[in-house]
């Protein structure tokens, strides 16, 4: 975008106020049908960090909430998801191993390659 004009001051038509992070309303009230319009905040001072609110936490005013599921056994699983689960989890310890002894392996490399070094270095 390219406005022609060429100034340092704040220009308010192409930053008009926005929504700032307040809420309008609080839950309670919007619970009740309660709309609000949101509070528009300025632009010209840039971004200003407000104050922290605190969070209120109070039951669902929901008259109507929505059901719930009783608790019951968990359904069975598939043998082949338990199947596949017990493939994954060998492939991942069989790639653990290699990777430890891969570790183990640069160990000795290294203190080797030290020693050379150090009998260089004399």
């Amino acid at each position: 975008m390219t406005v022609p004009r060429k100034s340092d001051l704040f220009q308010d038509d192409l930053y008009p106020d926005t929504a700032g992070p307040d809420p309008a309303v609080e839950a309670e009230e919007w619970w009740a049908g309660k709309n609000g319009n949101p509070i528009l905040v300025s632009l010209k001072n840039g971004y200003v960090a407000t104050k922290n609110r605190e969070l209120k936490v109070s039951p669902n005013p929901n008259p109507n909430p929505a059901p719930q599921k009783t608790p019951g056994p968990p359904s069975p699983q598939p043998a082949s998801v338990h199947q596949k689960g017990e493939d994954k989890l060998d492939e991942v310890l069989r790639e653990f191993k290699s990777l430890r002894d891969r570790v183990i392996l640069q160990d000795r490399r290294i203190a080797k390659l030290e020693e050379q070094i150090a009998k260089v270095a004399m």
